[in-house]
């Protein structure tokens, strides 16, 4: 019976010995399976973040066509994957594991894969010697049709200092885009008393722009005269529809900047003996209707003095001198005998560039504002009785159809107006508005 009872002991005790065994048998591959499982994530972490560095890369290459477009990829993959990374292994093949597709509107879509072979370190144990993780990324990058408007009136003179400033933030802002045959078209119009297409967008498909010319056309702007915005924005749309409608961009945009009110009628004027086209200037020296007109094609001449009487209902391309949303309302209303008066013409200049705006809209066109100033948050006109919905600042927001504009409509392309209180602030401001027109182009 004693025998009995100190085998019966020995025999628990063994299986006590087994069934620990096997408890840190469970426990080992338990703790195995996690730190497996953890070097495993932190992989494709890394392969996330890799591929996503290379889509991205190659989308901004593809202007350069499609083997500029790999290397580039490959590059930015193994530099954002480094060798050996926790003990993996890569497997990336840029011939074949980049696809790179033009979409039905014209954007460009770039897909890239990669794995990796992770080595196991506990899970050995349960015959499991490796693991294989993946990753996937794709990019849309949409070709980018956009002309670039610059205020030169007179009033950027002051403080010193500021010209350079534009033309230096100007020429960044245009540097972040691809010129290259097959990138992006950028045109450049620029407007004081009148507005001129300083330089044209390619119409073609070859596309891109060239770069250096734009650069020397901003670096040689001079600044002097008065603010023709409507005639500017006009110019600058009917640039972009220059373009034939099978070769434009799905993604179309214009960039205006300014630093005061809009203060010209571009139309074609009736006189005593005939008639004369050009922008007619709001204000008068010698009391009595505005007379003083300036070339609407070129960007500062003066034309002369016109005796002219009536304020015709709309100006040049058709755009209505009238508010498109009521308003402001000409008194009395626009061709009308003796209309011409100071204040007509000044609400018909703000309502002729708000109109060609929201055209613009209308045709799926975003527009981007820049202020610079403390001039647009400020009435610079005191004699027509304008509230503080008048100041320059407003009207650039409801150009941009910003959210918090007043005239927002939900049916058109919300934009950006972005206000540089100085010229210090210029570069930042041309930065903010590039930023979100390449967000959008990825």
């Amino acid at each position: 019976m004693v025998r009995h009872n100190l085998f019966q002991r020995y025999r628990q005790q063994g299986a006590v010995f087994v069934l620990s065994a096997l408890s840190m048998l469970t426990l080992i591959l338990c703790v195995g399976l996690a730190v497996d499982s953890g070097v495993a994530y932190g992989v494709r972490a890394k392969l996330n973040a890799a591929t996503d560095a290379a889509a991205i890369a190659a989308g901004r290459a593809i202007a350069f066509g499609e083997d500029e477009a790999r290397q580039t990829a490959e590059k930015f993959f193994y530099a954002n994957y480094p060798d050996g990374y926790l003990g993996s292994t890569p497997n990336f093949d840029p011939d074949t594991d980049i696809t790179i597709d033009t979409l039905a509107d014209g954007s460009i879509q770039v897909n890239i894969s990669a794995s990796a072979d992770v080595p196991t370190y506990f899970m050995h144990l349960a015959d499991i010697d490796g693991l294989e993780v993946g990753a996937l990324t794709q990019v849309t990058r949409r070709d980018l049709d956009m002309v670039l408007v610059l205020d030169t009136s007179g009033s950027l003179n002051s403080p010193a200092g500021t010209p350079t400033k534009l033309r230096d933030a100007s020429v960044n802002f245009i540097n972040k885009f691809v010129d290259a045959a097959g990138g992006d078209r950028v045109g450049l119009v620029v407007y004081a008393s009148g507005a001129i297409i300083e330089e044209p967008i390619d119409k073609t498909a070859t596309r891109g722009f060239d770069k250096a010319q734009v650069t020397s056309d901003i670096n040689g702007l001079t600044f002097s005269g008065i603010t023709a915005s409507g005639e500017a924005l006009r110019r600058a749309y009917d640039e972009l529809n220059a373009i034939p409608e099978a070769l434009r961009s799905s993604l179309r945009v214009i960039v205006f900047f300014s630093d005061g009110a809009p203060n010209t009628v571009a139309a074609q004027f009736a006189t005593g003996g005939g008639s004369i086209t050009g922008d007619l200037f709001s204000e008068t020296s010698a009391g009595g209707p505005p007379n003083r007109l300036w070339r609407n094609d070129l960007r500062n001449t003066f034309l002369g003095t016109a005796g002219i009487n009536i304020l015709p209902s709309q100006g040049l391309g058709g755009v209505d001198t009238d508010s498109y949303n009521n308003s402001r309302t000409l008194t009395p209303p626009a061709g009308s005998a003796n209309s011409n008066t100071r204040c007509n013409i000044n609400k018909a200049g703000r309502n002729m560039v708000e109109n060609m705006a929201n055209t613009v809209r209308d045709d799926d066109i975003r527009v981007y504002t820049l202020g610079l100033g403390a001039q647009l948050q400020a009435l610079e006109v005191g004699f027509c009785g304008y509230g503080s919905e008048e100041e320059g600042e407003n009207i650039l927001k409801r150009l941009a159809n910003t959210t918090d504009s007043d005239s927002y409509d939900s049916d058109q392309f919300p934009g950006l107006y972005v206000f540089a209180e100085n010229a210090d602030e210029l570069d930042e401001a041309f930065n903010t508005i590039a930023s979100e027109i390449l967000r959008l182009t990825k």
